[in-house]
């Protein structure tokens, strides 16, 4: 059934000046954009953000600078996933020092893990912070997976939820199984990261999308929401459509490269200088 607790979390962009380095002038302007725009929440520093291309020190700054941004608007999940653990608790610690609502953690990455490793390197966040801890479940990125006995342990151990992007929603439909066995839908949240599927999962009862799209179309996603604790049906299939033949024409080409040309487009013709320039090598 359709409920109100449905969220739309912008997966942030990060900006770089001529120099390559975070324009916070810039990304302070797109926080509050977004806010006024109608996002529940912001998630700086994970895929969309060029995450795993900035130091900790980087980072932490983004972080804190998308904090004061949000003003305490919205949350502010930050995504602290590292290959370490050890980095990852401790860039944990530096964005709750700067007022993270939440902290988010893709799964460790490069090395082949097995479930047992997985499930450790969580709940040694976990343990590190009172701050809620979200898991970034993106294979394709990561090499390795998520799966629901690993979720279910570390629901019960106090995860706060999932974000998956595993593009799979058969995938999906399983961690929504355990939410409900485990917890339920409401304090454990599974979150939507494939834009094309934004829909199917608010059907099936996800709390909501963390979505890159929502950089440029902050208005799309925010109707689709609007339509479907409405019950507008048609409206929400239609606006679904639109997302996913937008989000496929800025997909086009290299890596962000089309997402970001278009953020800058949008918002310099607001009167917010943002560059569209990546940071290397995906510039």
């Amino acid at each position: 059934m359709p409920t109100e607790r449905i969220s739309i979390v912008t997966a942030l962009l990060t900006p770089f000046d001529g120099r390559g380095e975070v324009d916070h002038e810039a990304l302070r302007a797109h926080v509050d954009d977004l806010v006024s725009e109608g996002v529940d929440g912001i998630m700086p520093c994970g895929t969309s953000g060029e995450g795993p291309l900035l130091d900790e020190a980087e980072a932490a700054g983004v972080i804190a600078t998308v904090v004061e941004g949000a003003a305490g608007r919205v949350p502010v999940l930050a995504h602290v996933g590292r290959a370490a653990t050890r980095e990852t608790v401790r860039l944990g610690r530096q964005a709750t020092d700067a007022g993270a609502t939440g902290l988010t953690a893709c799964l460790p990455y490069y090395y082949a893990l097995e479930e047992r490793q997985i499930v450790d390197h969580f709940t040694t966040l976990m343990a590190s912070t009172r701050t809620p801890v979200y898991a970034y479940t993106i294979p394709s990125r990561t090499g390795n997976e998520l799966s629901p006995p690993a979720v279910r342990a570390l629901a019960a151990a106090g995860l706060a939820g999932i974000k998956d992007s595993t593009k799979s929603f058969e995938h999906h439909l399983e961690y929504l199984d355990v939410a409900r066995a485990v917890a339920d839908l409401d304090s454990f949240a599974v979150f939507m990261g494939s834009d094309t599927m934004v829909l199917d999962a608010f059907e099936a009862g996800a709390a909501g999308s963390v979505t890159a799209l929502a950089n440029l179309r902050p208005d799309l996603l925010a109707s689709l929401k609007k339509a479907f604790i409405a019950g507008e049906k048609a409206e929400a299939k239609s606006l679904q459509e639109q997302i996913a033949r937008i989000r496929a024409e800025v997909s086009r080409g290299p890596a962000l490269s089309g997402l970001k040309a278009a953020v800058a487009r949008r918002l310099n013709a607001k009167g917010i200088a943002y560059p569209a320039g990546l940071r290397a090598p995906l510039g």
